[in-house]
């Protein structure tokens, strides 16, 4: 499947500024369905893996970028490209010079080889529910069992979403090192995971899995 990265190289945002970019980005293109995960019509969410995601990308420095897949999000790319010349944030005018969009067909699902991944943004990866299971747990070897679980349940569910699901009986492999990392999600405040991990599945970079994916959150990128 194809992929776009845009990269914002000239732009500062601070880590509190995505949600505002993405906001102005989504009620820009509000009449491009693919853009945002909200319905402007209703006035109600929907529930689905992101197909366009605002984030902070560790360059250096780090810069804001909108990461896009599959063919029909990326094609929407060339309206954005060509047309975002200006954004506002807190009813501040930033002009945009520098916009690096890099376009690349991608593999994404299962393989014979095994990956390492890091996330570069907190993992949320317990609703309520299991994280009160997981906290309620004794041993190292059962918070981690939780934890892979939960892990392999997001992969298959972003798997969903974009048209890829596994062949049956094809089972995710998938080993954890992660640790504990609390997270401010608008007025809550929840319990994250960074670290790595290791998967025979292919998962482009920038791509995020779990909770609050539009908010930056679950961040991946391959380290071997």
């Amino acid at each position: 499947m194809k992929k776009a990265t845009l990269f914002f190289d000239d732009l500062k945002l601070g880590p509190s500024q995505i949600h505002k970019f993405r906001e102005f980005i989504e009620n820009f293109f509000k009449d491009y369905g693919v853009v945002s995960n909200y319905d402007f019509a209703t006035e109600e969410p929907i529930y689905r893996y992101p197909l366009i995601q605002f984030k902070l990308v560790k360059r250096k420095p780090a810069v804001p970028a909108i990461i896009t897949i599959t063919d029909k999000a990326v094609n929407l790319f060339s309206v954005i490209f060509m047309n975002l010349n200006k954004i506002v944030i807190d009813e501040i005018q930033i002009s945009v010079y520098e916009k690096n969009l890099q376009i690349e067909d991608v593999v994404f699902g299962c393989s014979t080889e095994t990956y390492a991944y890091e996330f570069i943004s907190p993992w949320i990866g317990l609703d309520q529910k299991n994280y009160e299971i997981y906290a309620g747990t004794e041993t190292a070897a059962q918070k981690s069992q939780i934890l892979k679980k939960a892990l392999i349940a997001d992969i298959l569910s972003m798997s969903k979403y974009l048209g890829y699901w596994p062949e049956e009986g094809r089972k995710i492999n998938l080993d954890i090192r992660l640790k504990e990392k609390t997270v401010h999600l608008k007025t809550k405040t929840m319990t994250g995971f960074t670290g790595v991990f290791k998967t025979d599945f292919i998962i482009p970079d920038y791509l995020g899995i779990g909770g609050s994916v539009l908010q930056g959150f679950g961040t991946v990128r391959r380290i071997i």
